[in-house]
C-alpha cells in the first residue's frame, strides 16, 4: 500500500468550468445556436507565432462526433474562428500549447455560410467539458452533484470493501475519450487507505451499474490517476465499485463518520 501522494485533482479547481469569469457555460449555452464535439481535422491558416497575444481568424473543418445542441450530423463540418486568444490546431499535430484547441466542445453561432465559434475561447477541451455541457443544456448544474449522505451511507453498509485509492483506466475498456484524457469502464485501484475489510495491494475492479442522467455519472481516467473513495463489492470478480456519483467527490472524514465505532 502506497503513501498518500498529491494526485487528487477534483473536477472545478482548475478554473476550467468558465473560459472566462462573466461567461458561465450556462450563458455559454443560452447563446449558442449549435454545441457539438470533435476534433480539428484541416485547419486554414496554420498558425505559426504562437506566442502572440491575439490570433488572427481562421476558417477549419471539423469532424463531428455528437451534437450537444442544435441539429447537425456527425461527420464534416466547416466553421469559423475570429480573432481571439486561442487558435486552432490539426487534431493529429496538436502542440502542448494551452492557446492551442484541436478539440472537445465547439460552441458556436450561426453566422451565415459557416458556423462561428462563439466566447472569448470557443473549444472547450477541458476533460469534463463534455459532461458539463450536456447537463447545461438540460437545465442542470454543470457539475455533477456529490454523493448525500443517504448514498454514502447505503454504499457503506453494502460495501466489503472500501478504500481511498488512486485509479487509473484500463486503456482497453474506453468509453469516452477527449482531448486531454480517456474513460474506461474499469481499471485499477492503487490503496492508500483502507477504511473498511482488507486489501493487501492493487485491485482491478469494474464500474457497476450507473444511473442514467446528462453527460453520464464517473469513469475511470486512462492516461493519469486520479485519487478518491471506492465502495467495493468483493463478491464479483473482478470487484465491482458500487459508486453512482463520483469517487473523487467522496472524503475519507465523510466516511469515517459513517462506519461503525
Amino acid at each position: 500500500m502506497r503513501p498518500e501522494t498529491t494526485t487528487d485533482e477534483r473536477p472545478g479547481k482548475g478554473g476550467d468550468e468558465a473560459t472566462d469569469p462573466a461567461e458561465p457555460i450556462k450563458e455559454l449555452v443560452a447563446g449558442a445556436d449549435l454545441i457539438v464535439t470533435g476534433s480539428v481535422i484541416e485547419v486554414d491558416p496554420a498558425i505559426s507565432a504562437t506566442d502572440a497575444g491575439t490570433f488572427d481568424p481562421q476558417t477549419a473543418t471539423i469532424e463531428v462526433e455528437s451534437t450537444v445542441k442544435g441539429d447537425v450530423e456527425p461527420g464534416k463540418l466547416t466553421i469559423t474562428k475570429p480573432e481571439s486568444s486561442y487558435y486552432l490546431v490539426d487534431a493529429s499535430a496538436a502542440p502542448s500549447d494551452r492557446n492551442a484547441r484541436s478539440g472537445g466542445v465547439f460552441v458556436l453561432k450561426e453566422t451565415g455560410d459557416t458556423p462561428t465559434l462563439f466566447g472569448h475561447v470557443g473549444v472547450h477541451d477541458h476533460e469534463f467539458a463534455q459532461q458539463w455541457f450536456a447537463r447545461a443544456v438540460a437545465g442542470l448544474a454543470a457539475k455533477l452533484p456529490p454523493p448525500t449522505n443517504d448514498q454514502l451511507a447505503d454504499w457503506v453498509a453494502r460495501a466489503d470493501v472500501i478504500v481511498f485509492a488512486a485509479a487509473t483506466g484500463d486503456a482497453s475498456r474506453v468509453e469516452t475519450s477527449t482531448p486531454r484524457l480517456d474513460w474506461a469502464d474499469a481499471g485499477t485501484l492503487e490503496p492508500i487507505e483502507v477504511l473498511k475489510g482488507e486489501l493487501a495491494g492493487p485491485v482491478e475492479v469494474v464500474r457497476g451499474p450507473q444511473p442514467s442522467a446528462p453527460g453520464g455519472t464517473w469513469a475511470f481516467p486512462v492516461e493519469k490517476e486520479r485519487t478518491g473513495v471506492f465502495f467495493l463489492d468483493m463478491s464479483s470478480s473482478p470487484p465491482t465499485v458500487l459508486n453512482t456519483a463520483a469517487p473523487w467527490d467522496v472524503y475519507a472524514r465523510q466516511v469515517r463518520q459513517l462506519l461503525p465505532r
